[in-house]
């Protein structure tokens, strides 16, 4: 049992650098790779993990925006609606508004174990994005517009600094190759037919980025992790911007129920930067030239703190089931920008 859960839980390491505050498709599925990490830590460490093994995993992951912030207020909708003829227009109102935003995504993972310290991973996320839009454009007063397909392939590898049967120490580091799509158009009021959607819309950075983490795993009696990890962008993309960096802190705590069932707890400060440089394809003229605070490269990026509870489970020797959820509950960000309300995923681990 413990080397199933020592390759299919570890070989493809998670990247934590939170979707933090408002988030991107692309920073979406790097998220959602921290279910990973997670290793059965209450069985004996006395059998040795088998080298040359491969794993495989899926994770499906949701989330869910609605509502707007202002530092860590509330904002209401009419608050960040322009409302033409009843008041002037500032940088923070808007014509076009977001309401709802709704992200799912299929993180498809290969793992190879080259030894009982070192392991190599893959992973290709396949990315929908739908959000909801009210405007003082007529014709354009409710409108979605969805964007879908392949985001951002990352490579990984992870390295042992220490693993005994007490506690172990992981360093991980990658390369995220910018394979997700950053021209994805769609009907907005901006202008007649198909333009250039805004940054929350696209699927990929559009950069070579490098996720890395350290992580602790404590092995006794109570296990828990801890782990920090972030996400540096590097460069530009074609499109004249690339993403803020991410940091992240997190902590987790196992409750075990049975041999093959337990239950997990924890907490995550995560820290992002705004957008660096500007798309100008999705700004309109005039004084005020971002027509939505999506449009703002400044109105990303935040601080925010969530909880995180879930369950692992073993039906059978070679399969692992992970389902967890998460919810923000506090919130700093850089706006008007879109609150996330909550987050969840459902992670299936095998071994070959």
């Amino acid at each position: 049992m413990r080397k199933f859960l020592r390759i299919a839980s570890v070989s493809l390491v998670s990247f934590t650098p939170a979707a933090l505050a408002q988030s991107t498709p692309s920073e979406f599925a790097e998220l959602s790779f921290q279910a990973l990490l997670d290793i059965d830590i209450n069985e004996s460490d006395s059998e040795q993990s088998s080298p040359n093994k491969w794993s495989f995993a899926v994770q499906l992951k949701a989330a869910e925006f609605d509502g707007y912030k202002v530092n860590d207020s509330d904002v209401s909708l009419d608050d960040v609606l322009f409302s033409f003829g009843q008041e002037a227009r500032t940088s923070s109102n808007f014509p076009v508004v977001p309401t709802v935003i709704k992200q799912h995504a299929k993180i498809v993972q290969l793992g190879y174990q080259v030894n009982e310290r070192l392991k190599l991973g893959i992973q290709a996320p396949f990315i929908h994005q739908q959000t909801d839009h009210i405007s003082v454009v007529p014709g354009y007063e409710h409108f979605v517009i969805s964007s879908s397909g392949l985001g951002d392939i990352a490579l990984s590898a992870s390295y042992a600094l220490e693993d005994n049967s007490e506690f172990s120490w992981w360093v991980t580091a990658g390369l995220s190759l910018p394979t997700g799509s950053i021209d994805e158009q769609g009907d907005t009021p901006r202008d007649a037919g198909d333009q250039q959607l805004p940054y929350t819309m696209q699927l990929g950075s559009g950069t070579y980025d490098f996720p890395i983490e350290v992580s602790y795993q404590n092995k006794g009696e109570h296990a828990f992790t801890v782990t920090l990890s972030a996400m540096l962008r590097t460069g530009t993309n074609d499109r004249n911007y690339r993403l803020g960096n991410n940091y992240k802190l997190s902590g987790k705590y196992n409750f075990p129920l049975s041999q093959s069932t337990a239950l997990f707890t924890g907490a995550a400060f995560g820290y992002s930067e705004s957008i660096h440089g500007q798309d100008d394809e999705i700004t309109i003229g005039g004084n005020y030239s971002y027509p939505a605070s999506i449009t703002n490269p400044n109105l990303y990026g935040g601080k925010r703190v969530n909880i995180i509870g879930g369950i692992s489970f073993i039906p059978i020797h070679w399969l692992k089931v992970v389902a967890d959820i998460s919810k923000p509950v506090y919130q700093n960000l850089n706006g008007p920008q879109p609150q996330e309300l909550w987050r969840a995923g459902l992670q299936f681990s095998m071994l070959y």
